[in-house]
């Protein structure tokens, strides 16, 4: 285990940079787009679950058959989906390139009113730290983890 944190400590030292003042060329997130199995399960789960609002639903410029949608995640941020109908249900596989997991924040008070509703509705879920402060982690109706924290 040595090695790992050697490598680490070589990337702190020669990435990490505490400077606050350092000029960032990006201005956050606008919006993470993903694809879905079933639109009408996904849109229902972020809307139930998480409380999003579904903020608009377009044609995908890619391709005329794949419906995009944007929901309003809060803090000026969108999570995106697509569906793809003509290109089948393949799964993605965990490895480079694919995403381990979305981790969202919330206050206390909305954290402890998702982890009642994954519980009312019957969602496998994994607490780290308490019902009031740390993170929940669950997953969508296509298996994307989820993670919800109080950034505790």
């Amino acid at each position: 285990m040595a090695e790992y944190e050697e490598r680490r400590d070589a990337l702190r030292a020669k990435y990490l940079n505490e400077d606050a003042t350092a000029d960032v060329m990006t201005g956050g997130v606008d919006h993470l787009a993903l694809i879905c199995s079933d639109m009408d399960a996904t849109v229902g789960f972020y809307t139930d679950v998480l409380k999003m609002r579904l903020a608009k639903v377009i044609t995908n410029r890619d391709d005329p058959t794949s419906t995009h949608i944007f929901l309003d995640m809060g803090g000026g941020n969108m999570l995106a989906f697509f569906d793809f109908p003509e290109h089948g249900p393949a799964p993605v596989q965990r490895g480079i390139g694919a995403m381990h997991h979305i981790a969202l924040k919330a206050d206390a008070k909305k954290y402890k009113a998702i982890i009642e509703t994954l519980k009312a509705r019957g969602i496998t879920h994994d607490i780290h730290g308490t019902e009031e402060a740390g993170s929940v982690y669950f997953r969508d109706p296509d298996n994307i983890h989820l993670e919800v924290t109080t950034g505790y």
